[in-house]
C-alpha cells in the first residue's frame, strides 16, 4: 500500500494498481456536451410533436365536417332543401329518419364547436325550404387550408385566420 495524491492504492500482485487516476470517469466537457446534444434533439422532438399534434386534431374537424356534409346532403336529398339549424340529432321534417345520430364536437374543448349557417334567399326559421345552400365552418389551429369561395365571412367566435368553411359539394 502507498499513497499517492491524497489516495490510497493497494497493489495486485504484479504491482498495477486497483484504481487508475486517469480513467475514473467522464470529463466535465465531455459530460456539456452529452448534455447539450440530448437538449437539442428533445427541443426538436417536442417542436415536431406539437406540429403534429395540431395537423392531427384539424384532420379530425376536416373528418368531422365531412360527416355533417354528408348527412346534410342526404337530407337535401330526400327534401330538396336544407335544415335551418343543426338539431342533434338531425332527423327529417317528419321525424321518420335520422341522418346523424350525435354531432361531433370540436377536438378541444375551449374551441368553439363547429357552426352551421345556412344560405338561401328567404330562408328563415319559419321557411326552411328556402334554404337552398350553407356553410359549416371549423377553428384550425394551423392555416393552411382556404375556405371555399361560397363561405367568405366566418360566423361569431370564429377568427379569420383559422376560421375554415366548406358548403355543398
Amino acid at each position: 500500500m502507498y499513497k499517492n495524491r491524497g489516495f490510497t492504492f493497494f497493489r495486485r500482485k504484479k504491482d498495477k494498481p486497483l484504481l487508475q487516476y486517469k480513467n475514473s470517469g467522464f470529463t466535465l466537457v465531455e459530460l456539456m456536451v452529452a448534455v447539450t446534444i440530448v437538449a437539442i434533439l428533445s427541443t426538436i422532438g417536442l417542436v415536431y410533436y406539437g406540429d403534429f399534434v395540431k395537423n392531427s386534431r384539424d384532420t379530425k374537424r376536416q373528418a368531422d365536417l365531412k360527416s355533417i356534409q354528408s348527412a346534410l346532403e342526404d337530407y337535401h336529398a330526400d327534401s330538396l332543401n336544407y335544415p335551418f339549424a343543426l338539431a342533434d340529432p338531425l332527423v327529417s321534417a317528419d321525424g321518420t329518419k335520422t341522418y346523424l345520430t350525435k354531432l361531433p364536437s370540436d377536438p378541444i374543448a375551449t374551441n368553439p364547436n363547429y357552426a352551421y349557417v345556412p344560405a338561401g334567399t328567404g330562408c328563415t326559421s319559419s321557411a326552411p325550404v328556402n334554404c337552398t345552400s350553407y356553410c359549416l365552418w371549423a377553428q384550425l389551429e394551423k392555416v393552411t387550408l382556404n375556405s371555399d369561395p361560397v363561405c367568405t365571412s366566418p360566423p361569431t367566435g370564429f377568427s379569420a385566420p383559422g376560421a375554415y368553411g366548406v358548403t355543398r359539394p
